[in-house]
């Protein structure tokens, strides 16, 4: 049997590998936080980020290795072509975008952060001022550096007390799509098939997980091509901070409501959902339950539901590699250097 100490060593090495994306700079930094920190196996990657740090030389107290890193890689090398009275708010614009997918969803946040404001920057400034400054780009997610945006994730969460602003930035998000999705609006991105899909998106990282289950079940029967799809593209998403019961929730020790398809898809979508964030250990036990619950869709009695059981070895495959069941330029950094 493998000694504590050495499974916290590994769970810690693995974190620091994601969130670096293997750039030198910040392997060094999170390596140096994290070398006295206790991380459980289970642990969100996104937990290391609050490993304190002390710099060498300079007298400061520690500080959460997330600040440090935040400083050194945004406000201390800021855009050469930012204007002057945005540098001030550039590390907290940043912080909101990055639960944005693409360009229109960064304006809707643009505009409600910068209201009042003469001299608004728009997101394909701010895209353009990025990938200036050598960030990469990704046609699922607005900041489209893995790591990156993992830091402004966690710093988005502690904004407010509670996760306030978290939720507040996906409510206005989930609002703004909901709305859309009444006008029969096109998706306006590569992110997502559809203008619904994106609103459930939102909705599920803010406390709507319930409602997400239930279009999901409803949404399934006929279609299940399509279904598998959307599915990906709702659960690709980052979980808040707190208590993460979805892997209890995907394995059902957590009581779903409900007839069996939809308890069954309520699991599924916690399954994915876990897997998808790429920030928590999913493997072999991970990959069992994605094959179990595809498998017992499968032989349910609505239309195309036998198209599910090709799925499940898919599916399982993926996740026992560590492999993203959905690509996107993100999971193609992870472990690269930039």
């Amino acid at each position: 049997m493998e000694p504590e100490g050495g499974a916290n060593r590994r769970r810690i090495d693995a974190a620091v590998a994601r969130l670096s994306g293997g750039r030198p700079h910040t392997v060094i930094r999170l390596a140096a936080a994290a070398a006295a920190f206790r991380m459980p196996p289970d642990a969100n990657d996104r937990d290391v980020l609050e490993a304190p740090l002390r710099l060498a030389g300079d007298g400061a107290p520690e500080r959460p290795v997330a600040e440090v890193l935040l400083q050194e890689l945004l406000m201390d090398q800021l855009p050469v072509k930012l204007p002057t009275e945005h540098r001030d708010e550039w590390l907290d614009l940043l912080t909101h975008l990055s639960v944005a997918h693409d360009e229109e969803c960064a304006d809707v946040l643009l505009r409600h952060h910068q209201a009042g404001h003469v001299n608004r920057l728009t997101a394909h400034q701010v895209a353009t001022l990025l990938t200036d400054t050598g960030w990469p780009s990704c046609g699922r997610h607005f900041i489209g550096d893995f790591g990156l945006r993992q830091m402004l994730v966690h710093r988005l969460y502690g904004l407010r007390p509670g996760g306030a602003a978290w939720y507040a930035d996906h409510h206005l998000l989930r609002d703004h799509y909901g709305r859309g999705a009444a006008d029969g609006e096109p998706p306006g991105g590569e992110a997502f098939g559809s203008v619904v899909t994106h609103r459930m998106n939102h909705h599920l990282v803010s406390g709507g997980a319930d409602d997400v289950a239930d279009h999901l079940a409803a949404t399934l029967p006929g279609r299940p091509r399509e279904w598998c799809a959307e599915l990906l593209e709702i659960a690709q998403a980052p979980y808040p901070g707190g208590a993460d019961a979805r892997r209890e929730r995907a394995q059902g020790l957590v009581v779903a409501t409900g007839p069996a398809l939809r308890r069954t898809v309520d699991q599924l979508l916690h399954a994915v959902w876990l897997c998808e964030e790429r920030t928590r250990p999913t493997g072999q036990e991970t990959a069992r339950t994605l094959a179990q619950l595809l498998v017992l869709l499968s032989i349910m009695e609505f239309e195309g539901a036998g198209q599910l059981g090709k799925v499940a070895t898919q599916w399982s495959d993926l996740a026992a590699n560590e492999q993203p069941l959905l690509r996107c330029a993100c999971t193609e950094q992870l472990g690269r250097r930039r």
